[in-house]
């Protein structure tokens, strides 16, 4: 056998072995494993290392065989080297990603989080807060310091402090907060990618229910992309839906991943144990831009709408689409606005055959710079988190039964006047 031929043996064996142990974690991160499964690819990465021990010893004996009498020979030789190396340090990395997992838990996350949190007294009542980007910022719910002529924050030590507003937007249910210097010992809390959540994950919510101060929850997100409709509660972005209950002194409270980061802001419970929070990259846009600017302004079209299927087209009688049309159905253009200027159409109301109302479709939208909007969550998802005012967006339209593409320049929504 050659040298050259010994030396691919060698690394294709290296590699089997690392992806083995590689095809164990995406199996794991796939399937989201309970403790004894955690338990078992424990033990598959450590039999992995310890296979990946003997063969680098014997690809090192090896390689003190093969004569190195020529350059070609000495190149294969150093690339197998670095291939070894290479792999090696893959699998530590792997290593490390998984030794975490297995050591992270409810009691953990609390134990590094709780310092942060805050309880929020105001003149209109109580609420929750964690410690963001600097030491003396607070972040919380707009709807907690709404109306607030006093705002007093307590530390996990007891220790109170007056707190001034930066800012804060209805729109998203987000305020900014400042005091004066914290504990040294309560560190900033940082935000994770919320787009990255999934369906049965699971998270962890400190905060201050009915006031009893740092109480932990733990639980599972259930859904994400939500639209809710609260009284009082102008929140316009989609939201994750939680099975943790939200109890009132709990809105503004921090839901962490099993990392520790700060997935969202808790705002809102409800008596049937179905509770949301505002995922943390809607939170990082609005927070910013308060901290910076003082405001926050949404991106803004200009148009309502109905989300089409069967039982849409039947009870409004649409006359013109098949019974399994999609889409966003636009029912009213606002004058002056993106979507006016568009020219983008409602549909007319008119009379069926038969003489009962009935409406005729003019412009659906199927899609928002390739993003297709089956439901109000699905436009709300994607305009709320990659769309700035004075962006244009790119819309699929379902136009008189051709599609055609539309450029929209977005504006801004006109603030709220609650």
């Amino acid at each position: 056998m050659s040298n050259k031929t010994l030396a691919f043996v060698a690394a294709v064996c290296i590699a089997a072995i690392f992806i083995s142990g590689f095809n164990s974690y995406l199996i794991f991160n796939n399937a989201r494993i309970q403790q004894d499964q955690f338990n078992a690819l424990q033990e598959a990465l450590d039999e992995a290392k310890s296979k990946i021990s003997t063969v680098e010893s014997s690809l090192s004996a090896l390689l003190s065989r093969i004569n190195i009498s020529n350059q070609n020979t000495l190149e294969n030789a150093s690339e197998l080297r670095a291939i070894v190396l290479a792999l090696n340090s893959s699998f530590y990395d792997l290593k490390d990603v998984v030794d975490h997992l297995l050591n992270q838990s409810p009691a953990s996350i609390y134990e590094s989080a709780h310092k942060s949190i805050v309880m929020i007294r105001t003149t209109a009542g109580q609420g929750s807060g964690f410690l963001y980007n600097s030491s003396n910022l607070i972040l919380t719910n707009w709807h907690v310091v709404n109306g607030a002529t006093d705002i007093d924050v307590e530390f996990y030590d007891r220790s109170r402090q007056k707190a001034t507003l930066v800012g804060s937007d209805a729109y998203a249910d987000v305020a900014v907060i400042r005091v004066q210097s914290p504990p040294p010992d309560a560190k900033p809390l940082q935000l994770g990618n919320s787009s990255k959540l999934w369906i049965g994950q699971q998270v962890v919510a400190i905060g201050n229910p009915l006031g009893l101060a740092g109480s932990l929850s733990s639980g599972y997100i259930s859904q994400i992309n939500r639209r809710i409709s609260i009284t009082d509660l102008p929140i316009v972005v989609p939201v994750l839906q939680l099975d943790i209950t939200i109890a009132p002194g709990s809105s503004g409270g921090p839901l962490l991943d099993m990392y520790g980061n700060v997935v969202g802001i808790t705002n809102a419970g409800t008596s049937y144990g179905i509770n949301f929070a505002v995922p943390s990259n809607i939170v990082k846009r609005v927070a910013s831009s308060i901290i910076e600017k003082g405001e926050y302004k949404h991106p803004f079209v200009g148009f309502s709408g109905v989300e089409l299927n069967p039982e849409t087209i039947k009870s409004m009688n649409i006359l013109n689409v098949e019974p399994f049309q999609t889409g966003l159905l636009i029912t009213s253009v606002i004058p002056d606005t993106p979507a006016a200027k568009a020219g983008l159409r409602p549909a007319v109301s008119t009379l069926a055959p038969d003489g009962s109302p009935a409406y005729q479709a003019m412009d659906i939208i199927l899609s928002v710079d390739g993003h297709p909007t089956f439901t109000f969550e699905d436009w709300s998802a994607y305009v709320e988190e990659h769309v700035s005012p004075g962006q244009p967006v790119t819309l699929s339209l379902w136009r008189s039964g051709k599609v055609e593409s539309v450029i929209v320049n977005t504006t801004f929504r006109p603030p709220y006047q609650g």
